[in-house]
């Protein structure tokens, strides 16, 4: 039984010896790239830490998610698009399809020589999209913190949360950048 759903899997995955847009995507995690990339740009800015200060640090990642999540459930499909795209303009087709093959572990690994260009690619196609999404998490949660009467939130609410934004290793989800 293993066997057979291992082999239809591995047939969705590829078909006609051509790796599908589904099996490129099932290595590649388009949303969970998108996702976090949005965090991320919303969390490195100045603003951001700022909006999540006023609003409390739950309220705030929860007013995070909630536009990340608007923003994700109409762009998707052009992300992931444009993320297939640049597999398929980067890497060989019968290389690609072999790697898509495999389960999505050993298929990141077998593409790792390709992932610089890759990772090109996917800035060049998305860089637009990506621009336009964050805008528009940035204005989500900032209308959300607008809303907010400041001074409901006593001052040591807000120290405590910004102590807990510079020593935790994690905000909304999203692990911080190793510091150099």
């Amino acid at each position: 039984m293993l066997m057979l759903a291992t082999a239809c899997s591995r047939e969705e995955r590829v078909k006609n010896g051509v790796a599908t847009d589904a099996g490129i995507a099932a290595v590649a995690l388009p949303e969970e790239q998108y996702r976090d990339l949005l965090k991320r740009r919303f969390l490195s800015t100045q603003s951001g830490p700022v909006t999540l200060g006023i609003l409390g640090l739950d309220e705030g990642c929860r007013s995070l998610e909630s536009a990340v999540d608007a923003v994700v459930k109409r762009e998707l499909p052009k992300w992931r698009a444009n993320v297939v795209t640049a597999y398929r303009n980067t890497v060989p087709a019968g290389e690609l399809a072999e790697a898509i093959e495999k389960s999505p572990r050993r298929a990141r690994m077998m593409l790792q020589p390709h992932i610089p260009a890759i990772g090109a690619a996917i800035k060049e196609l998305n860089s637009p999209l990506l621009e336009s999404s964050a805008i528009e998490v940035m204005g989500s949660t900032f209308a959300a913190a607008s809303t907010m009467d400041q001074a409901s939130r006593p001052m040591a609410e807000r120290q405590k949360d910004l102590a807990q934004l510079r020593e935790t290793d994690e905000i909304c989800g999203v692990k911080k950048w190793p510091r150099q």
